[in-house]
């Protein structure tokens, strides 16, 4: 049976953050597979669109960034992806994802620059997915 995530809950509700590897490329150019992430706890309060979170969702650990915010229920989707997930609950929310370290080395806080950045993308994405229909 895999720890890792009891192990990180716990790790983030006793208030410290965890760094770990992810896999996966859906937050690319963000977020790349072998990139390490820094995760801190939050409150579901503090979000806001454009945050990237790890959450629990049916697929498992999933680093993701909040498109919209509906009640309890936030929307998110991988910065290279034309669809938006599922909904979470914000109890699912495990934390925000606040510092991307690549496999060279470099360092990057996840800030308004990278939203913008995200957004950007997003835009382009609407754009592809209208001129495909």
């Amino acid at each position: 049976m895999n720890q890792f995530e009891p192990t990180l809950r716990a790790v983030l509700a006793a208030g410290h953050g965890a760094r770990f590897r992810v896999e996966g490329d859906s937050m690319h150019p963000v977020i790349r597979g072998g990139d390490y992430v820094h995760v801190v706890p939050c409150a579901a309060e503090t979000l806001r669109r454009g945050d990237v979170i790890l959450a629990s969702t049916v697929r498992g650990l999933t680093a993701h960034r909040i498109v919209r915010i509906k009640g309890r229920q936030i929307i998110t989707r991988g910065d290279n992806s034309l669809r938006a997930d599922p909904p979470v609950e914000s109890a699912s929310v495990i934390g925000k994802v606040v510092q991307v370290e690549q496999i060279t080395g470099d360092c990057r806080s996840i800030d308004s620059s990278v939203k913008i950045i995200a957004f950007a993308g997003a835009f382009i994405r609407h754009l592809r997915k209208r001129f495909q229909q």
